[in-house]
């Protein structure tokens, strides 16, 4: 048998393994689903003067929770809010906000229907320095 000839058999035992494995699937795949309401935690720093959001999509309707769980400076107040994640999907539309200390309790509470929402914290200009924080989200 030439090279040639052995390479073609071995294409065509290659072939042949391939074909061997494709058949009718008739099983359709399934779409993982989530059980809520979905409780998430947002840890990161804020600046001064700055802000941060996260953004929460809701499978149904049902409430909208946010709390400002901890923070690494005690006397902080910042202001803390909920709304609509915007068209472009870049920014937060407010909906409702309160200027807050961290507590345990959820400081924001809103109804939602299925849809792109997001939290945000922002400096109301009391900072000096970077704050870590924690924000506990709860969503349908």
């Amino acid at each position: 048998m030439t090279a040639m000839n052995a390479s073609l058999a071995a294409l065509f035992v290659t072939i042949a393994i391939a074909v061997a494995g494709c058949g009718d699937d008739s099983t359709t795949p399934t779409t993982p689903t989530r059980s809520s309401p979905v409780t998430e935690r947002f840890e990161s720093n804020l600046v001064v003067q700055g802000a941060a959001w996260r953004f929460v999509s809701a499978n149904g309707t049902g409430t909208l929770t946010a709390a400002l769980t901890t923070v690494d400076q005690p006397s902080a107040v910042v202001n803390f809010a909920i709304g609509l994640r915007n068209a472009n999907g870049t920014g937060c539309l407010i909906s409702h906000d309160v200027v807050t200390a961290a507590g345990t309790a959820p400081q924001l509470s809103a109804q939602v229907d299925a849809g792109d929402y997001c939290v945000k914290i922002a400096d109301t200009g009391t900072l000096t320095t970077p704050m870590k924080f924690t924000i506990t989200i709860t969503y349908p």
